[in-house]
């Protein structure tokens, strides 16, 4: 009892952190408080919606049906291609707006995806996967997104490469891939940093050197679990996933791109309680 209390509130124990140092250094840097109270309300609403979905999945297991798979990363693919459809900003396609809010669509259902496609390659023949890695990848490059093309990228050839016994069709897939994400940092886009997104560490280290580090710590803790504490029968998916988000935070080193949790946006918020909720209720069930 007491491990399933503790469990259905890992995925906010996790995201508190980076969230509310971020919220104080808008704050503290005057950044309107109509942007970045929606984090702090996003982190609420994803914090409940994952407790109860914790409570009420630790009760069934759900089974793994190839059908369900297939439609969830065709419904993923879609919302892909959506973000072709509108102007984008300039030249940059990576968003759905729905009313106001601009959906991130990578960074929600990347990890989905991952999640997905491992499951297929339990119970399909590898190519099935491997095929849609690569037209994911393609997407992602022409979006185009460095970041979310390597992170997604890298993580599929780790789980390809542990189910492919041919090692010239292994290499193929590797080789296709890390082109792509080459090209993709070859060829970064050219948006400016916003300070609460992309330079929201900066702003953090505005506050002073306590704050840096305590900032520093809260974002490098996100991906811990999955490496460290892999639930037992999911381990390569889990450090896949923790692979996942080490790179989104390296990528974020390497040009401007968003700072999840720390930075303002639902997406990355949507993201990461998907992938801890995720592992959150494979440690209750394992």
């Amino acid at each position: 009892m007491k491990k399933l209390r503790l469990l259905t509130f890992i995925p906010l124990l996790m995201a508190v952190p980076s969230i509310i140092i971020g919220v104080i250094a808008m704050y503290t840097n005057k950044v309107p408080i109509n942007i970045f109270v929606q984090n702090i309300f996003y982190l609420v609403l994803a914090g409940i919606i994952s407790y109860f979905i914790l409570l009420k999945k630790s009760k069934s297991k759900v089974k793994n049906n190839a059908n369900t798979n297939t439609t969830t990363i065709i419904i993923a693919i879609i919302l892909l291609f959506l973000t072709f459809i509108s102007s984008g900003i300039e030249g940059v396609h990576r968003w759905v707006s729905v009313g106001p809010i601009k959906f991130y669509v990578a960074v929600i259902i990347l990890p989905i995806i991952i999640i997905d496609i491992w499951k297929l390659l339990q119970i399909r023949d590898w190519w099935v996967s491997a095929t849609i890695t690569i037209v994911i990848s393609i997407l992602l490059a022409l979006q185009p997104d460095a970041s979310m093309l390597s992170a997604f990228a890298i993580p599929m050839i780790m789980l390809l490469w542990n189910k492919i016994n041919n090692n010239t069709f292994r290499f193929c897939i590797v080789v296709l891939l890390f082109t792509l994400i080459i090209i993709s940092w070859m060829f970064l886009d050219e948006l400016p940093p916003v300070s609460y997104v992309e330079n929201i560490v900066i702003l953090v280290a505005n506050m002073g050197l306590i704050w840096l580090c305590l900032g520093v710590i809260s974002l490098v803790i996100l991906p811990l679990p999955f490496i460290f504490f892999p639930p037992k029968k999911y381990k390569l998916l889990s450090v896949s996933i923790g692979m996942y988000f080490i790179i989104i935070l390296i990528s974020t080193l390497l040009g401007n791109f968003p700072v999840p949790l720390m930075g303002y946006g639902v997406s990355p918020i949507i993201g990461y309680f998907i992938s801890i909720t995720w592992f959150a209720n494979s440690k209750i069930n394992s």
